[in-house]
């Protein structure tokens, strides 16, 4: 159990390289363009794809130095490319703060319902998952697009039960998928019922920092 928890944490933590890509994004859009960020963002993707080709077409034996990699996943594409494959598709079709949203609950509130499920769960509730992981992750949904969102507490609260309920119901498909496009979309949805007009380009800084002067 202590092993399977160690590596299943070991695998959550390597998806915050998402963070070095986000940031990327955002200064390639804010001082170039929006297109040259896609494009960069399209260039991650082309190189995971050829990983991935590599690996599962021509059987290339490629190490796996930390074994984080899943059993199935040896023979199907692995999550990395599903999460780069939903950040092109949310930034390009959502307004920016709720694709930014989007994103970053994927791997927090993913990582915050491994580490809790994993190590405390206790109340199955689906699929093997646990009341106390999906109440960890939805937690830590709310924190995080609250950061961007705290204008708006009803589209908080959407995006991160969306999140949470999707991640909770996913099993056959890859959550790093479908839980930032269902959010981003519910998201984007309540954007246009509210006539809800967000500022599609800011400083994360500076909007952190509103965040907790609001709060102090």
């Amino acid at each position: 159990m202590r092993k399977k928890f160690h590596k299943e944490i070991l695998r959550k933590l390597f998806h915050l390289y998402q963070l070095i890509v986000i940031v990327g994004y955002i200064g390639l859009r804010y001082y170039l363009s929006e297109r040259i960020a896609t494009f960069a963002l399209a260039i991650l993707l082309m190189i995971i794809l050829e990983y991935e080709f590599l690996r599962l077409e021509w059987k290339v034996k490629i190490p796996d130095p930390f074994g984080i990699m899943r059993k199935h996943e040896k023979k199907t594409a692995t999550g990395t490319l599903f999460l780069v494959l939903s950040t092109i598709v949310v930034f390009a079709v959502f307004d920016f703060k709720i694709a930014l949203v989007a994103v970053l609950i994927t791997v927090f509130g993913d990582l915050a319902s491994a580490i809790i499920g994993i190590g405390w769960g206790k109340l199955k509730i689906y699929n093997g998952k646990t009341l106390e992981g999906f109440g960890a992750g939805l937690i830590i949904n709310l924190l995080v697009a609250s950061i961007f969102l705290w204008e708006y507490p009803f589209l908080i609260l959407i995006m991160a039960v969306i999140a949470s309920v999707v991640e909770l119901f996913t099993y056959k498909l890859d959550d790093n998928l479908t839980v930032p496009i269902f959010s981003g979309f519910a998201g984007q949805m309540m954007v246009y019922l509210l006539g809800i007009n967000l500022v599609q380009l800011t400083n994360p800084i500076q909007d952190l920092g509103v965040f907790l002067s609001n709060i102090f």
